[in-house]
């Protein structure tokens, strides 16, 4: 059954009905002065070919966030059903620096990008990263991890 009215519809409808979409789930990360920041995303997408861009959304409280500003650029890791345990971490703000590489990417992630930010529009509650795709990494061979229904899953 459909609900909603014409001002729209509430934040637990909302987020009740987009439970039930499986997303894959990644990291974004930088490497900057200040060490690693990281944090598990599963708004992430491909945005364009050419030029090649990919957009992530982050909430505007992320830990992560102001750090990919301030530097211009950040990774993301595409994370392996191996790897949940690096997701919870990162989610939680607890990134631990021996589970990245020196390019911040997530050691054995099934593949990375490298990117630099273009801009940041807001909105609601998040920031739009777009970022333009200046390296790829494929990585190691492995089922994804997703994300469904408020759990971590896997395809197999």
């Amino acid at each position: 059954m459909a609900q909603g009215t014409p001002e729209g519809v509430s934040a637990p409808g909302f987020r009740e009905v987009l439970c039930r979409w499986a997303s894959g789930v990644s990291v974004v990360s930088v490497r900057d002065a200040q060490g690693l920041a990281a944090t598990t995303v599963s708004a992430f997408s491909s945005l364009s070919l050419e030029p090649p861009l990919v957009l992530v959304a982050l909430s505007e409280s992320s830990r992560t966030l102001k750090r990919v500003q301030d530097s211009g650029r950040f990774t993301v890791s595409i994370l392996s059903s191996a790897q949940r345990d690096i997701s919870v971490r990162c989610a939680k703000g607890e990134a631990e620096d021996p589970a990245f590489d020196e390019d911040a990417f997530v050691r054995d992630c099934l593949a990375g990008l490298s990117c630099t930010l273009l801009d940041t529009p807001r909105y609601g509650d998040h920031l739009l990263l777009i970022g333009r795709v200046v390296g790829i990494r494929r990585g190691e061979e492995g089922e994804p991890l997703l994300y469904w229904n408020r759990a971590y899953r896997t395809i197999t």
